[in-house]
C-alpha cells in the first residue's frame, strides 16, 4: 500500500511538472531595457553572461528566472510565442532570485517596455544541431 501511494504521488507531481505544449512551458513575460532603471546600475548594457548588448539584440535576447535558468546554459535558443507572434530568442541574462516561471524580454526603451506590459507566453527550447 505504501508503494502504491508513492507511485500515485509521483504521478501527480509529474503531471504538474510536465510542460503544457510539446516541450514548451507556460511563462509570464515582462520586458526590460538596457537602462539602469531596469537592470543593474553599473554596466547595464552587459548581461550576466558577459554579452555586450547591441541594437541587433532587441527582440532577440531573454533573461530567465532562476528556476528556469538552472535547466539551461547561456546561449540556448528558444521559441517564444506571445499570443500569435513568435520570436526566436537566446538566453543571455538572469532575473532576480525572487522571480519564478518568468521571462524578461529585451526591448529598446523603457517606453516600449511599459507598452509591452505583462503577458502570458509559451517558451520552447530549440534543440541544438550537431
Amino acid at each position: 500500500m505504501k508503494q502504491f501511494k508513492r507511485l500515485a504521488l509521483a504521478a501527480c507531481v509529474l503531471s504538474v511538472a510536465l510542460p503544457v505544449h510539446a516541450y514548451g512551458f507556460q511563462v509570464r513575460v515582462t520586458a526590460y531595457a538596457a537602462n539602469p532603471h531596469c537592470t543593474k546600475r553599473v554596466h547595464p548594457s552587459i548581461t550576466a553572461s558577459r554579452h555586450r548588448i547591441s541594437k541587433h539584440d532587441y527582440y532577440r535576447l531573454i533573461a530567465l528566472s532562476p528556476d528556469l535558468a538552472r535547466r539551461y546554459r547561456y546561449g540556448t535558443c528558444f521559441r517564444l510565442q506571445i499570443a500569435r507572434k513568435v520570436y526566436k530568442v537566446r538566453y543571455q541574462d538572469k532575473m532576480p532570485r525572487t522571480q519564478r516561471r518568468r521571462v524578461d524580454f529585451l526591448l529598446p526603451s523603457i517606453g516600449s517596455c511599459k507598452r509591452f506590459g505583462v503577458k502570458r507566453a509559451t517558451l520552447t527550447p530549440i534543440p541544438e544541431r550537431g
